[in-house]
């Protein structure tokens, strides 16, 4: 009984743990992940282009060599705003290394874009927690034996999870450790 209950406490240990792990890696957990691949300029403004354009953005294009100049010398894909005379704010970005053009919209354009961009940073982060839960299911139905398997450390001296052995000591047993 005793060794059931050993048992027990192990497999819910297990899964506290490949959820935290799980968690964390899906949802960003707070840091980045260092293994992403940065965006380039242009994949930047594949993203960010069509938002804009769907907040009602003006894109206005740099035909001159001046205006091209122009353009090129302002930050790209950051957004900036300047007041005009009459005290109304006007909002722009830059890009030009993907239409060449210049986005101008007002102050409703802009608040337009700030929810579109906050929802799909919202709908990414669904994405990612239905993807790390998908993941913890799967992993849970393959059960003890299959899921983390191979050699590695265990959490208990001499206890592995699935087969192989835990570089603490002895085979994998009867308990459930974690094995990396």
């Amino acid at each position: 009984m005793r060794s059931l209950v050993r048992g027990a406490v192990r497999y819910a240990l297990a899964a506290f743990a490949a959820t935290v792990f799980a968690g964390c890696f899906a949802s960003g957990g707070g840091m980045p992940n260092p293994f992403a691949e940065q965006a380039t300029p242009q994949q930047q403004a594949v993203d960010t282009d069509p938002m804009l354009q769907a907040a009602g953005f003006d894109a206005l294009p740099a035909t001159t060599p001046q205006q091209i100049a122009q353009l090129k010398s302002l930050p790209a894909l950051q957004m900036g705003n300047y007041i005009d005379a009459n005290g109304v704010a006007h909002y722009w970005m830059a890009d030009p290394d993907s239409c060449n053009c210049l986005f101008h919209g007002d102050e409703a354009a802009y608040q337009r874009y700030e929810n579109i961009k906050l929802q799909n940073q919202m709908a990414e982060r669904d994405r990612q927690a239905i993807a790390a839960q998908q993941y913890q299911q799967q992993q849970m139905m393959m059960g003890p034996g299959l899921g983390f398997g191979g050699p590695g450390f265990g959490m208990m001296p001499g206890y592995g999870y699935g087969s192989g052995f835990s570089t603490f000591g002895g085979f994998g047993g009867p308990g459930i450790g974690f094995a990396f």
